[in-house]
């Protein structure tokens, strides 16, 4: 009786540390499109390198992380898409169950996509581009990395994942690049800032946002997750940075300022630890 009774308490503590279930349908009533203006493209930050982008054809969700695994929150429970871009298999930016411990989050009707090429979805015209790894990481799978090129209403978005530093052919493949989503840490974690310069210099975006960095209020503990740090420390000696208050940011291709502007998101409310 004893045992058993040991044996239910270990299940019950188990469970209870387990992360919730997340769930990505293409549609859901809890999470409804964003009603937008023809020429409107929206990006919405949910935590760390993921990011919805939201058109008037298309809502698309890049990098979606596994919950409480080297970061130390959950991902939202319910995050509708038309389709899911990943650029690496690492668990903070492919919520796969590549480890068997858990269900893919994703209905079958959500289209998954990994690899380089040319797809459409919706009014949304993507590119991957095939990139590298920034080292050391990423041995275990070949340091793949695709970079996302995604085009609609005269806007050109770009999310490079991990990606170390960008090949020649890297930079002309991609071309004009309006919008850039860039890993930048205070730790260096992927990239260093001599590093993080080159890309902007090759690349020119008029937005710059910075991902892939410690949220403190999301973390249980100053040391995790371990080699990641801070935004703030970079931002400091940095000019033109827009700290946005909403987790949505509307652009158009009309709205780009002519000098590069560094547009810093909070994440998403839907995401706890």
């Amino acid at each position: 009786m004893k045992r058993r009774l040991a044996l239910f308490l270990l299940a019950a503590i188990a469970l209870a540390a387990a992360p919730p279930p997340s769930h990505i349908p293409v549609d859901d009533p809890s999470d409804p499109r964003l009603r937008l203006q023809p020429g409107e493209v929206a990006i919405e930050s949910i935590a760390h390198s993921c990011f919805r982008i939201h058109s008037a054809g298309a809502r698309l969700l890049i990098d979606p992380f596994a919950s409480r695994m080297w970061l130390g929150y959950d991902f939202p429970p319910t995050l509708a898409a038309d389709a899911v871009f990943i650029t690496h298999p690492h668990y903070d930016h492919d919520a796969d169950a590549s480890s068997g411990m858990r269900p893919v989050p994703w209905t079958p009707a959500v289209r998954v996509l990994r690899d380089p090429g040319s797809y459409k979805v919706g009014d949304i015209t993507i590119t991957g581009i095939r990139g590298k790894h920034a080292d050391p990481w990423g041995k275990e799978f070949g340091q793949t990395n695709t970079i996302w090129l995604f085009e609609v209403a005269g806007l050109r978005i770009v999310h490079v994942g991990d990606n170390g530093p960008l090949t020649e052919p890297n930079v002309r493949a991609l071309g004009r690049v309006d919008i850039l989503m860039l890993p930048i840490d205070a730790k260096h974690h992927i990239l260093e800032d001599s590093e993080v310069e080159a890309i902007r210099k090759a690349l020119h975006p008029r937005i710059l946002i910075p991902m892939h960095y410690r949220l403190p209020d999301l973390e249980s503990a100053a040391d995790k997750p371990e080699g990641l740090g801070e935004i703030g420390p970079w931002l400091a000696g940095q000019q033109n940075v827009i700290q946005l208050d909403d987790n949505i940011a509307t652009f158009t291709a009309g709205s780009l300022l002519p000098a590069q502007v560094i547009a810093v998101f909070p994440h998403s409310p839907r995401v706890h630890r």
